[in-house]
């Protein structure tokens, strides 16, 4: 048979375990957690538009007397995304 007294403090443990679990899964949900994770992701993406144009602007200055280097470079651009030819096409027009 189980012993009341030891099954007893088991259950407690857990409750407080438990208890603090919950408290930890309120705070977050209060403090509005996951609205500001998704404001600093939106944030970051939309950051991460104008530094591409600023470095390919600044590539292009630098490479305009090497049009080898420049297709080689766009080739590998276009070939870095998946093997999607629509994608591939896209790009290649741009």
């Amino acid at each position: 048979m189980i012993d009341k007294g030891t099954s007893s403090a088991a259950v407690k443990r857990v409750q407080r375990q438990i208890k603090s679990i919950r408290r930890f899964i309120e705070k977050v949900v209060n403090d509005w957690s996951f609205n500001l994770a998704s404001m600093v992701a939106y944030t970051l993406i939309i950051a991460l538009i104008p530094i591409a144009v600023t470095l390919f602007g600044i590539l292009g200055f630098i490479l305009i007397d090497h049009p080898q280097i420049q297709q080689n470079l766009k080739n590998k651009f276009i070939n870095s995304f998946s093997n999607q030819h629509t994608i591939q096409n896209g790009f290649r027009q741009v």
